[in-house]
């Protein structure tokens, strides 16, 4: 039996872990973290995730701690009036084969860690890795003053990975010019039906906010972005100053000033990106999710693609398993165009929310009016977002 070194349990290193286990791997998973745990913040897992976690076995699991949304709703930020509507719901279900929901990150963190302890996967904890030696057969990885072994070695570790630059040299994430927070409230705390049961983002200059329901529909959580000069800090989690985000956006649809009034806890960050990278592979040893390949939030796919790459690097393993190094690199010649264009849209969607007035802005807007009449050409243009399913594409 071949051993899986998997660096980092978030949802990429552990949806990996479950993905690799189902195929007979030994996994061991490594994470810095003392515990495991997620400060508030919602997730969108769209059709293409919930096909591999359907695979898995889990899907059920998920969706009972989810939401639905309803619908899909673009708004002019200070007006409040939608500027584009599209069916979601049991719409996305019959067209997708799969459901797309929203979920706590906890929640489906807790999910996921539950099911690695029913296929005996190890999870250690605290692990301060110190060095690696990639090029040898096992690959040994030293923690302190113990050393664990593995066939291959698998880098789930974020957007700053630690084995990003051994893979590929030298290469930092960029400051995109935005920064984001984000909060969770419970439902009780504003008024009944503040906002629908649906995916809601209000779109202005420089700047966007998105809302909806997680938890069973008892919370509420929310990503405002907005455009910034400069990011000096380098955590990802810092508290926020409410006021702060109350004033930046001030005079916008005044459900959002509800929302952002009965928040209690909020956390602040920078978005960071990469330009592709030129390669994912060294020897036994690849990068997975946004380690990889981050992106912007602007396409709600960042979670996905690693959801993605989980299954098909766990097949691209099982199915060339007497040839390690052709496994990682159908892995990735299968995984690089998929994110590299999800990237790209990201990056587009983000130009396209934050256009400013003026003639741009106006033509945007009749665009989305257009693609509420006309919503089989919008789901057309969603099918190779949504529509793919690697668990058809790469069969257990």
């Amino acid at each position: 039996m071949k051993t899986v070194l998997i660096i980092g349990a978030g949802i990429g290193g552990l949806t990996t872990a479950l993905a690799l286990a189902q195929r007979g791997f030994a996994v061991e998973v490594l994470e810095q973290a003392p515990a495991i745990k997620e400060v508030g913040a919602g997730l969108q897992l769209s059709p293409n995730a919930m096909a591999v976690y359907s695979a898995l076995g889990i899907a059920n699991q998920i969706e009972a701690l989810s939401c639905e949304p309803k619908a899909g709703i673009l708004r002019n930020g200070k007006k409040g009036t939608p500027l584009m509507m599209t069916e979601m719901g049991e719409v996305y279900h019959r067209r997708y084969s799969h459901k797309y929901l929203h979920i706590h990150r906890a929640d489906l963190i807790e999910t996921l860690l539950l099911n690695t302890k029913k296929h005996n996967i190890n999870i250690h904890l605290g692990m301060n890795i110190k060095e690696s030696d990639i090029e040898q057969d096992p690959i040994q990885v030293q923690i302190g003053h113990t050393a664990l072994q593995g066939n291959y070695l698998i880098a789930a570790d974020g957007i700053r990975s630690l084995f990003r630059n051994p893979i590929c040299g030298e290469s930092r994430p960029e400051f995109t010019g935005q920064i984001a927070w984000r909060g969770i409230i419970p439902t009780q705390s504003v008024p009944k039906n503040l906002i629908p049961f649906a995916a809601n983002n209000w779109l202005g200059h420089g700047q966007h906010f998105v809302s909806y329901y997680v938890k069973g529909g008892t919370m509420i959580n929310f990503v405002a972005v907005k455009e910034q000069a400069q990011w000096t800090e380098e955590r990802w989690d810092m508290p926020a100053n409410k006021s702060e985000l109350a004033a930046a956006f001030s005079g916008w649809d005044s459900r959002i000033s509800q929302l952002i009034e009965a928040c209690d806890e909020s956390f602040l960050w920078g978005l960071f990106d990469h330009a592709p990278l030129p390669h994912w592979t060294k020897g036994r040893m690849a990068l997975l999710g946004d380690a990889a390949h981050p992106m912007l939030p602007f396409m709600a796919q960042g979670a996905a693609m690693a959801i993605e790459d989980a299954w098909v690097l766990a097949a691209c393993l099982a199915k060339y398993e007497n040839d390690p190094h052709l496994a990682l690199k159908r892995y990735e010649t299968a995984r690089k165009p998929r994110t590299t264009f999800m990237q790209s849209i990201s990056r587009q969607n983000a130009a396209l929310y934050h256009m400013r007035p003026g003639l741009g802005r106006m033509i945007r807007d009749l665009k989305f009016q257009a693609a509420t009449l006309f919503s089989p050409a919008l789901l057309a243009r969603l099918d190779k977002i949504y529509g793919v399913d690697v668990t058809q594409d790469y069969p257990a």
